[in-house]
């Protein structure tokens, strides 16, 4: 005798539902914080006075700067798009290791508070007066705290990157993450040398490292909306 159809459980297909709005969800989160964290593109429009090759990025931000409400908007944005996604993610996408979500957790809630709270007083690169009381320790608990803050984000980020890099599978993947990978590698390691060196281009190589961050979100946003694998989850 057959047994009378029944539909699926309406409760486990909300759930799959919810589960599947939520990661989407977080994907679009974490390409808006590309999209904002990339708002240093829009210096040559806003800041021209700062030089490409040697400013700090964060010097556009820096409170005495035309426009550093629009820089500093974008590290806000940046980081709290990240965290909601960081949240979401750490609960939902078991097949990434939760460092990656960490990392991430960690990106967030530093870059905005960066954005936010500890953005630079002035801009040393261009100002004499403001290279010499950085020096000296003379400027405010936001301008030194900023260091700690953007150098947590950056660390977060290389966390999040090498989980997310680790499962990545399939060619198209494995692709775009070597690609993102080699870009943040080069603009990292190039921007501790030169903050040692700042003649060696600073401002250049933290750009290149800034175009790799953006490639990551942009990466871990695909990630979040369809897994790590080549296929399309069911």
């Amino acid at each position: 005798m057959n047994r009378p159809h029944r539909d699926p459980d309406p409760a486990a297909r909300r759930g799959g539902d919810g589960h599947r709005a939520a990661r989407t969800g977080a994907a679009v989160a974490l390409a808006l914080a590309a999209v904002c964290y990339a708002s240093w593109l829009l210096a040559p429009v806003l800041n021209p006075g700062l030089r490409p090759v040697e400013s700090y990025l964060s010097e556009l931000a820096a409170r005495d700067q035309p426009y550093h409400l629009v820089f500093q908007l974008g590290d806000v944005t940046t980081g709290l798009c990240a965290t909601v996604a960081g949240l979401l993610l750490a609960r939902l996408a078991r097949e990434v290791p939760r460092p990656a979500w960490w990392g991430l957790l960690v990106f967030g809630v530093a870059t905005a508070v960066d954005g936010g709270f500890t953005s630079m007083d002035c801009a040393p690169s261009i100002d004499d007066r403001c290279a010499r009381l950085e020096e000296l320790g003379e400027l405010s608990w936001r301008h030194q705290a900023h260091t700690v803050t953007s150098s947590l984000a950056v660390a977060g980020a290389l966390l999040s990157a090498v989980a997310v890099l680790a499962v990545l599978r399939g060619p198209a993947r494995r692709r775009a993450g070597l690609s993102v990978a080699v870009v943040l590698a080069l603009g990292t390691v190039g921007t501790l040398v030169a903050t040692l060196h700042p003649e060696w281009g600073l401002g250049l190589w933290q750009r290149v490292q800034l175009t790799g961050l953006s490639g990551w979100l942009l990466l871990t946003a695909a990630v979040a909306r369809w897994g790590p694998g080549p296929e399309r989850p069911r």
